[in-house]
């Protein structure tokens, strides 16, 4: 069985992560796995296993029809053509219509789009697109619940996000003079950054937040300093753009912060939960659904920047409680086993039904 990853390229992003995770978890275990670009080298890159395979399609025109017959010569070289994200699958798809790839191999989409909660309509390209393929994964019951509430597939499968063991070791000896809190979530406005600023604001000064967050959309970046500016709070905040391996920084900080509206994990729970760091996040996706059954605390469900603070200040009081607690809880819900036996499990069903 041979398997090809597919994403436009590795910058670092939710599904990006997820792509780069499962890739080295199939290579560790003996799967026969390659990763194709369709653009350039990227920050992530560098964080595949060394051994494994990765194409560049290079594309600079995605109307230039030279580029789509590149892409179906190394596509028909693979049993399991494995698709992340929407914009990713758009492309890919004009081959569906041009040849009879999508009758000869299997082809999954991965669907990690973030913003179903608030974005429910999709394009009549993009679904004729998704029905197509052999298979849809969702990173979530929201998105497998939608996609079969709209008849996407006949085949339709959840894989949820998990987050590699990190190496970096959990730290006990942080300050206790000085709270240091995390907000991880690259620039943009689903991200809910203005929430994030009024919280800060209204908190104790002993409390310093670090923000990382690529610049996605450099307007919103530039509209969040200056509300930071407006707000007066730039001696607390420390804003990070250029980090490439977020969990290998989570050590240093007390607690964790999620704002976003709309989210199908969120992944950075699970990086929090990965390296036992207490949270506390608004109520949309998977990880939280799950994680507000056991620390109900953790989980918001208005943007009331009271009931945030009040939270935050009791589960600091009782943070190493909660450390212990949370370590038996990740090992329980997000173990690469199961990952990877549920993912196998999809390709070969897939595959015996050809």
């Amino acid at each position: 069985m041979k398997v090809l990853q597919v994403i436009d390229h590795l910058n670092v992003g939710g599904a990006e992560r997820v792509l780069v995770d499962l890739t080295n978890i199939l290579n560790e275990n003996q799967y026969n796995v390659t990763v194709l670009c369709l653009l350039k080298k990227a920050k992530l890159d560098e964080q595949l296993n060394k051994n494994i395979n990765v194409i560049y399609l290079h594309r600079k025109n995605k109307f230039n029809p030279l580029y789509l017959i590149k892409l179906y010569i190394i596509l028909r070289k693979y049993d399991v053509i494995h698709i992340h994200l929407r914009q990713v699958l758009r492309y890919v798809s004009l081959l569906f219509y041009t040849t009879r790839l999508n009758k000869k191999k299997v082809i999954i989409f991965q669907d990690h789009f973030g913003k179903i909660d608030t974005e429910k309509t999709i394009s009549p390209s993009i679904k004729e697109a998704m029905k197509r393929c052999t298979a849809y994964i969702g990173v979530s019951d929201q998105l497998t619940n939608w996609a079969k509430s709209n008849t996407i597939n006949s085949n339709i499968f959840k894989l949820s996000n998990i987050v590699r063991q990190n190496k970096v070791g959990i730290n006990s000896n942080l300050s206790s003079t000085q709270i240091h809190i995390v907000s991880v979530g690259n620039f943009r406005p689903q991200k809910n950054y203005e929430f994030l600023c009024q919280l800060i604001a209204q908190s104790s000064d002993e409390y310093n937040y670090t923000i990382y967050g690529q610049l996605v959309d450099l307007n919103y970046y530039h509209k969040i300093k200056d509300l930071i500016s407006d707000l007066k709070i730039e001696d607390k905040v420390t804003i990070i753009t250029d980090c490439d391996n977020i969990v290998s920084e989570l050590p240093k900080y007390h607690l964790g912060l999620h704002c976003a509206t709309s989210e199908t994990g969120p992944l950075v729970a699970i990086e929090y939960l990965s390296m036992q760091i207490p949270f506390v996040a608004y109520n949309t996706g998977e990880v939280a659904m799950d994680v507000g059954k056991t620390f109900p605390s953790f989980i918001q469900k208005d943007f009331n920047v009271e009931n945030w603070n009040t939270n935050i200040n009791t589960i600091l009081e009782h943070r190493a409680d909660y450390v212990k607690e949370l370590k038996s809880f990740f090992t329980k819900k997000y173990s690469e086993d199961t990952y990877l036996e549920n993912c196998i499990s999809i390709y070969q069903k897939l595959i015996a039904k050809q």
